[in-house]
């Protein structure tokens, strides 16, 4: 754990200090829910609003291709519905906020005003965890038995348009959880979430 996040430091702060061609700044909204394993597969999964906010660095990799590094603040989480007598079940809602840095390798088809692509993966940083149920008012810190770094992926479309210096982009991103959300071997929770981004461009 601790090597891991060593190495994600010294990645972080490697891309900071190389010379950068693009230094990026994003927000949005995120449609996230719970992926449950088979054993607890009967709950009615929803997906619950979140949001994201960071900062990103992006790198020539040759001429239509850029490696980049982002650092999000985002929170996620989960609604389902959970049983507690025969055929009655209470709304719970699952929220949680990370600080994920995911690695992309990005495709643009030209240096002007462009579509582009990207793929890569995400190691996500699990801040807090609570499961709430709203019609008691109980909230319950779920973070001991979720675990702190979890492995993720990312696929993304998205538009740029550089106007100047600057330049204005829109992206969609899926994100999937690859690892076990929680410490527990036995029940397989995983997120999956879709992000809408709008954000900003500074070439250096």
């Amino acid at each position: 754990m601790k090597k891991t996040i060593a190495g994600l430091l010294f990645l972080f702060l490697s891309a900071q200090a190389a010379p950068s061609h693009e230094i990026r700044a994003m927000t949005g909204l995120i449609f996230s829910k719970y992926l449950f394993s088979g054993e607890i597969d009967s709950l009615n999964r929803q997906q619950k609003l979140g949001s994201g906010i960071g900062v990103g660095w992006a790198f020539d990799l040759s001429p239509n291709m850029k490696l980049e590094v982002d650092a999000l603040f985002n929170t996620k989480g989960a609604k389902t519905e959970l049983q507690y007598a025969p055929g009655k079940t209470i709304l719970g809602i699952y929220k949680n906020t990370s600080l994920a840095f995911p690695i992309l390798c990005k495709y643009r088809l030209r240096k002007t005003a462009s579509p582009y692509a990207a793929l890569g993966p995400e190691f996500v940083f699990i801040l807090s965890h609570y499961l709430t149920f709203p019609e008691s008012g109980d909230t319950f810190n779920v973070a001991d038995v979720t675990k702190k770094l979890v492995l993720a992926f990312n696929i993304l479309l998205g538009y740029e348009l550089p106007i100047g210096k600057w330049g204005l982009f829109a992206e969609i991103r899926y994100n999937r959880c690859l690892s076990n959300f929680f410490i527990d071997p036995e029940a397989t929770v995983k997120c999956e979430a879709i992000n809408f981004l709008l954000g900003g461009v500074y070439y250096l």
